[in-house]
């Protein structure tokens, strides 16, 4: 058998290497200590030990031999970490990715794996007034292999040094590749940026005008859901799950035209208890992808909801998204991605709900271009260990944002340039954002400004 074949090269070349490194610099015939039966008995006694070294080692490779042929079918090739393993050796973006495809996942050893990342962000806006230095976020990530069908994992959000939030704890039961089941509180599948949001991935600082007001990244909320593989090109992933909530512990509406749905999302302080239902209804999520070809991705996703405490009002959301790396289209550049996402919201309203101000139906889009680029100086410099290790690059981002939330428009237009000592941990950022708007609120969000910031996985 494979083992008995590993276990017994294994020890071949440990009786093969031993003599050599038992009798270097020594006599093989005679010795200080004269003759050489006693170097006999000694080399006897050395092979008896090998000899039952190779017994022990045998006998570990069958028994992890016989507890692999006795797993569920599917169970290693689907197994969660060497899903994270294998993006990584692919070389694809980050954004192709989701939750279990973070950097410190890929290293084997323990169930219980800690990691995370870090960010600092300085703004500088236009007029050289509200210059600010800002520890957005420290995550630790959490994750365990609490047997080979049931995973666990955990994102803690520390913002601005104090708030100290769960982004998702949820627990997986791994049943094949077609169906598993989720619980807790998790990230909703209502387009792609919402699952691959950190900061270390992602080559802008600020999030997209869409995946805050329309999309509230990091939209998330306690419930239960499904999700696998419909095929090799199709994954899905559900959610039921409390919803949004519209109206604050004062009584005051909070779907605006300055804030969208931000305020309204079910991990907000102000309505009740942050995850708390606020009606007997519950909220509907699913996403659908679809990746044609290595390097493609297209998504379809959507939410029903009620968003009022009388559960009279529906909120319906649309997203659709999709990544396309140059590698896998023969008409873009091979160091190009490509990046889009939209989102268009439903919102219903009665005569008490316009009453009390909520806003109409809100829309947004963004688009984005990657280049990645490495200068020969750049490439020179590598150095195993060193400050610039293999895969270092520039990265030349460009990216259109608008939203319309009822009568009021924000648009935004950035240039980014960013570096990476290192292909996946660690990013430095320089952003110049270049806001307009119109509407109900002008004025509101037309401010230039410089952006700088530095993140790290750990």
């Amino acid at each position: 058998m494979p083992t008995q074949r590993l276990a017994t090269g294994f020890f071949l070349a440990i009786c093969l290497l031993a003599p050599f490194k038992t009798l270097a610099g020594q006599d093989p015939v005679t010795n200080q200590d004269g003759g050489t039966d006693e170097r006999m008995n000694e080399l006897e006694r050395e092979v008896a030990e090998l000899r039952a070294a190779y017994q022990d080692l045998l006998m570990l490779a069958q028994g992890l031999q016989a507890r692999l042929d006795a797993a569920p079918s599917g169970v290693d090739e689907f197994y969660i970490p060497r899903q994270s393993a294998d993006a990584e050796r692919a070389r694809l973006p980050e954004h192709a990715g989701g939750i279990y495809t973070k950097p410190f996942l890929t290293q084997p050893g323990a169930p219980v794996q800690i990691g995370g990342y870090i960010d600092l962000e300085f703004t500088d806006p236009a007029g050289n007034t509200g210059r600010n230095f800002d520890q957005h976020r420290l995550v630790p990530f959490l994750y365990a292999d609490v047997s080979e069908s049931v995973k666990f994992a955990s994102e803690i959000e520390i913002e601005h040094g104090h708030e100290l939030e769960v982004e998702f704890a949820q627990m997986d039961f791994l049943l094949d590749e077609h169906a598993n089941l989720r619980a807790g509180i998790q990230l909703l599948p209502l387009g792609k940026l919402n699952e691959v949001h950190d900061s270390p991935i992602q080559d802008l600082t600020n999030r997209p005008l869409v995946d805050r007001y329309i999309i509230p990244t990091t939209l998330r909320d306690a419930g239960v859901g499904l999700w696998g593989d419909l095929g090799e090109q199709v994954s899905y992933q559900t959610t039921v799950t409390n919803g949004f909530r519209g109206l604050a512990d004062d009584g005051t509406n909070v779907i605006t035209a300055t804030d969208g749905l931000r305020e309204a999302a079910p991990q907000s302080d102000g309505i009740g208890e942050p995850f708390e239902n606020l009606n007997d209804d519950f909220a509907y999520t699913g996403r659908v992808a679809w990746t044609p070809v290595l390097g493609v991705e297209t998504g379809a996703s959507g939410m029903v909801d009620k968003y009022d405490e009388a559960g009279d009002n529906d909120l319906r959301i649309l997203a659709l998204d999709a990544t396309v790396h140059g590698r896998a289209v023969p008409v873009l550049p091979d160091n190009m991605e490509l990046l889009y996402e939209g989102a268009w919201a439903d919102v219903e309203r009665n005569a008490f709900a316009r009453a009390s101000g909520v806003v109409g139906d809100m829309e947004g889009h963004y688009v984005q271009a990657n280049v990645h680029f490495t200068p020969d100086f750049l490439a020179e410099a590598v150095e195993p260990g060193g400050l610039i290790e293999d895969g270092a690059h520039f990265t030349f981002v460009t990216r259109y944002d608008t939203v319309e939330l009822d009568d009021y428009r924000m648009q935004r237009t950035t240039l980014g340039l960013n570096f990476r000592p290192n292909e996946r941990h660690t990013v430095y950022k320089l952003d110049y954002l270049m806001n307009d708007d119109s509407g109900s609120a002008a004025g509101t969000n037309n401010g230039n400004a410089w952006v700088m910031s530095v993140a790290t996985y750990f």
